[in-house]
Parts: structure tokens; sequence; C-alpha cells
């Protein structure tokens, strides 16, 4: 009896020291997506609220979040107390971001040396004064937005790209990109038109109800010949939900 004692105490003590030594796939998780869809108006402030779980039994110290552009920053606690919720706010001053499509990112590194991108797109409007004969013209007054990554009706898309640069193309050659959009899901979502902003590009687009963690593609290829110099393109994407996107492609044209 004591022999068996013995020996499922050491089994125990193997079963412990193998589990204490597996590394945890998610020591910090995000919880709900980390790409959140913004709509908003020039002048509006946005904050983005990212909530996170740490869920090792360390304490998770962030040191700092680095940012991919001047507009936007991120206000974050110094720890997260092991097995712990807490949350990493994205700040968006739409005052320095020009008005249409964009798409921004805050850097998040976990203890595993893995980096999280939390990644805030969408549009952004320019609200001009309504003006009336005889009366104070109305100026549009901003307003504050605070969005939650884990509250949302809509199903979460991100574009892998917004802009496309072709450099230095010679005519007649053609002038032709792809923009991926990445349904991420719970739900279906589906493309309603894309509108080229001129004869000169013509665009395509993947056809009926894209489901979750699929990805669709927009094509948008500039008619090179007769062309000549620099050219910027835009083309506008709608989903059968209502959101709008902007799309756009530039290049230099070299003569035949």
């Amino acid at each position: 009896m004591k022999y068996i004692l013995t020996l499922l105490a050491i089994i125990a003590s193997t079963i412990n020291t193998t589990q204490a030594q597996q590394p945890l796939t998610k020591p910090v998780e995000i919880l709900g997506t980390t790409v959140v869809e913004v709509n908003a108006n020039s002048g509006d402030m946005v904050e983005v609220v990212f909530h996170l779980r740490n869920n090792s039994l360390d304490d998770f110290y962030i040191a700092q979040i680095q940012t991919d552009c001047h507009c936007i920053n991120a206000v974050h606690p110094q720890m997260v107390k092991h097995l712990t919720q807490d949350s990493v706010t994205v700040v968006l001053n739409t005052n320095n971001i020009p008005p249409g499509t964009f798409t921004k990112k805050a850097y998040l590194e976990t203890p595993d040396d893995k980096v999280v991108e939390l990644i805030l797109q969408g549009n952004l409007k320019v609200i001009k004064p309504i003006t009336k004969a005889g009366q104070k013209p109305i100026i549009y007054k901003p307003v504050h937005i605070r969005l939650h990554n884990n509250q949302s009706n809509l199903p979460q898309v991100q574009w892998l790209k917004t802009a496309h640069d072709f450099g230095y193309v010679k005519a007649p050659e053609p002038a032709k990109t792809e923009f991926k959009l990445l349904n991420l899901g719970p739900n279906p979502i589906e493309i309603k038109s894309v509108e080229p902003g001129c004869s000169c590009t013509i665009s395509d687009y993947t056809k009926g109800a894209i489901g979750a963690n699929q990805t669709a593609s927009v094509t948008a290829a500039f008619t090179t010949k007769g062309a000549f110099g620099y050219f910027k393109k835009f083309i506008k994407v709608e989903l059968t939900d209502g959101r709008v996107y902007q799309l756009s492609i530039t290049g230099n044209v070299e003569p035949e």
C-alpha cells in the first residue's frame, strides 16, 4: 500500500511539472475583435476600448504601445495583474487625418514576444456648414464617440490595403491591382456595388455572400493607353449593410 501511494505521488508530481512547463498559447488574450469599424466626422473625438485578459500566473507589464501614425495614441495600464481583465484605449484625433477611408494601428507586445495589432478602420467625412440667406451659418459641432471592441452588431471586416501605388508604368501596359477584404465574422457580408471615379478605371469584385473568415477581392485597373504623367484615381465600395469604403490607386505613366 505504501508503495502504491509513493508511486501515485511521483506520477502526480510529474504531471504537475509537465503542466508547469507547457507554455500558454495565449498568455494575454484580446476579448473581442482586434478590428473596430469607425465612422466619424472631421473633428470628432474617437476612443476605442480594447478589452484584454491576462491568462498567465505572472503580472503583465506594459511599457509602451507603438502606433503607426501620430494621429492616434494608446492609453494603457502599466500592469495587468495575473488572471485579471483590463483594457487598452486607442484614441483617434480626426483633425490630423484627411477625409475618406483610413486604417490606423496600435501594436501591443505580449509576454510570448508576439505583437497584436489593434486596428481602427472606417470612413471620415467633412460636414460643410449649412448656409441660408440672411441666417447665421450652422457649423457642425464635433462629438465624442466611444466604441468597445466586444460590442458590435455588424460583421467585422478588414481591408488588407486601401491604397496602391504602381510607381512608374510604361504605356500601354495595364496598371492592375487587387484589394483584399477579409470578413472576420461572425455573419456573412456582401459587396453591393463598386464605382470607379472615372471611365479610365475599370473595376470588378467578388459577387455573392462572403462568409466568416472568407476573403473577397476588388480589382482596379487603370487604362494607361493615351495617358501621361501622374494619376490618382478612387474606387467607391459599398456593402449591402450600408458601409462605404474608398480605395485609391496612384502612379506615373511613361509615354509609349
